[in-house]
């Protein structure tokens, strides 16, 4: 995991410390420094860093603390370790300025070639509610996968947002803008389709899942789905074409990042160790 020594970091060391115990694997916590102070300065955060992230980790974890630009070393970091799961804390919010000028998280969130859980709320009990919003690519499904296992094997909800083409043209509508059942079957029948691909690839990697279609913008729709339902662990496939440019890790991810309804996995694609 990744600790800027915030309080936000705080939440997430425990809740990498409570996730490493529960599937038996090691934790590495990294600090990164950065290089542009002077080096008197730089050193003595480095130590004071190291100290204070030993005594938080108990003993739970490797702690390491490395000097430069702090979203690059901490990419290039990932990229080396080949780790099967960063963890990060969320960020302070700034809302839509981060849609316009990427943050740390968002940019290792972007680049970073592992899964990445964002932390957003105190972690008092294991995740046990998990929801998927779906976009029918294969990283959802994988993002399905590695949610469920560290939920510890929970059923997940695979969730699609859709908004009726043209905005009804084409369509009969009533006084309430609602469509005719018919046409409203004939928008869904596709998505449910596909849907339930997904639900059978799951099933077959022993995970249990369920469907559910949102009416609504994709990022909207997922967050009042998360509060309805008392969602605490939601997880996407990261979207959109990878790169130094802030705006093209994809619009869904970007806004959920800034709004973070709970906690947040992000899922590139493919695991590291599969290469």
């Amino acid at each position: 995991m990744t600790s800027d020594l915030s309080d936000r970091s705080g939440l997430a060391l425990d809740r990498a410390r409570s996730l490493a115990a529960a599937l038996g694997m090691d934790l590495e916590i990294l600090h990164v420094v950065d290089d542009t102070l002077p080096s008197h300065v730089a050193q003595e955060a480095a130590q004071s860093a190291h100290e204070m992230l030993t005594r938080e980790a108990s003993g739970a974890g490797k702690v390491e603390v490395a000097f430069g630009h702090p979203w690059r070393r901490v990419v290039e970091r990932i990229a080396h370790g080949r780790f099967d799961l960063v963890v990060m804390g969320a960020h302070r919010d700034q809302g839509i300025v981060d849609l316009f000028r990427s943050s740390v998280l968002h940019r290792c969130v972007q680049m970073s070639e592992a899964p990445v859980l964002v932390v957003s709320n105190r972690p008092v009990a294991d995740y046990g509610k998990v929801m998927v919003g779906a976009n029918f690519a294969r990283r959802d499904a994988e993002a399905a996968l590695l949610a469920s296992k560290l939920a510890g094997g929970a059923p997940v909800r695979i969730a699609h947002a859709y908004r009726v083409p043209f905005g009804g043209l084409g369509h009969r509508m009533d006084e309430t803008g609602d469509i005719t059942k018919r046409d409203r079957d004939e928008i869904e029948a596709p998505m449910l389709f596909q849907l339930e691909e997904m639900r059978r690839w799951l099933e077959a990697e022993s995970v249990e899942a369920d469907r559910a279609l949102l009416e609504g913008r994709t990022t909207s729709a997922l967050i009042a789905a998360v509060a309805q339902e008392g969602i605490d662990l939601l997880a996407i496939g990261r979207h959109g074409a990878e790169g130094h440019a802030p705006m093209t890790m994809g619009r869904v991810a970007s806004e959920l990042l800034s709004y973070l309804p709970c906690d947040l996995l992000v899922h590139p694609g493919r695991f590291p160790r599969e290469d």
